[in-house]
């Protein structure tokens, strides 16, 4: 998954290459997740709720220290309106993670990760429909480029799978590019936030609401609501740990010390990543067809990233 905030500043010649390190560091932990999903004893939502849960206490963590480390500067108040867009966001993100789990137990990891990280484009369209945002040329080409590469790989799992796994495949490449619709409300919930408040009350805030939910849609779901085994244990644990609250802490800290530009590394490292790793794992090799709409896609996200940047 991407950060929820992006505060680019111009990298110093020697804190570069550290930042860059970070970023690829923070991507390659974020590629692992669906790896987890898909190996983990519990339900895709219960195990999205226990990646949260895990990493809630961290972002809280964050928060109070941040707190204590600007004892001296007011902070703002967390209005009603404030709290409510609180609510939205960890609702949004809450439907992200659940939606996305399921999607990795129903397509392969590689158009779930893919899918995912369509929200940029969703962004650029809910932007336009619902605030008359202006289009420009190049991020219509971005759009154009991506939302081509997300038909060819749709579109190849609708004539090379056959009979029921067509049907769920194909649910699940749906499913999946919904998460990138969530999460793009998500990221807009967020910007409006940032004008008011620190990244680390934001996490925590949308977080906790996040939780809730996913505790509820959890219950809702059904099944055993703990690990069985150590193992189990370990996975949720790692989701928590080293995906969530490592993985996304390490592309923040990226963020801040490099230009905007740099974000597309992270966006391409981490669906190729998660990519070989399902093909190492799960033996779920690419055709040529998936090859080809997952480059056109990967290089319309990472366009339409760099043109709504600037």
């Amino acid at each position: 998954m991407t950060s929820t905030s992006i505060t680019a500043a111009m990298p110093t010649r020697a804190g570069a290459n550290p930042a860059l390190l970070s970023l690829l560091a923070g991507a390659l932990a974020i590629a692992l997740a669906p790896i987890l999903v898909r190996v983990s004893e519990l339900e895709p939502v219960a195990t999205a709720f226990y990646r949260l849960v895990i990493a809630l206490p961290f972002f809280w963590l964050g928060m109070f220290t941040e707190r204590r480390a600007h004892r001296m500067t007011a902070s703002a108040p967390v209005s009603t309106a404030d709290a409510a867009l609180m609510v939205l966001a960890g609702l949004m993100l809450a439907g992200d993670l659940a939606l996305w789990h399921l999607s990795i137990t129903m397509t392969s990891v590689a158009k779930a990760t893919l899918f995912n990280n369509c929200a940029p484009v969703f962004v650029a369209l809910l932007g336009w429909l619902l605030f008359r945002e202006r289009i420009r040329l190049g991020l219509v080409v971005a759009l154009a480029v991506s939302l081509s590469g997300m038909a060819l790989l749709i579109g190849d799992g609708l004539f090379l799978a056959a009979g029921a796994h067509q049907d769920e495949q194909w649910r699940g490449d749906a499913i999946a590019v919904s998460t990138a619709a969530f999460y793009a409300v998500y990221l807009m919930a967020v910007k409006r936030l940032r004008a008011t408040h620190s990244t680390s009350v934001i996490m925590a805030g949308s977080s906790a609401a996040a939780t809730l939910a996913l505790a509820v849609a959890a219950w809702i779901e059904g099944g055993p609501m703990l690990p069985a085994t150590a193992w189990g244990w370990g996975v949720v644990l790692a989701l928590g740990v080293v995906c969530h609250v490592i993985g996304q802490g390490l592309i923040t800290h990226a963020l801040a010390h490099l230009p905007v530009t740099f974000s597309s590394i992270g966006l391409l490292v981490q669906p190729v990543a998660a990519a070989a790793l399902a093909w190492i794992l799960f033996g779920e090799a690419l055709g040529p067809l998936q090859w080809l709409g997952g480059t056109l896609a990967l290089v319309g996200i990472t366009l339409a990233r760099r043109v709504s940047s600037r």
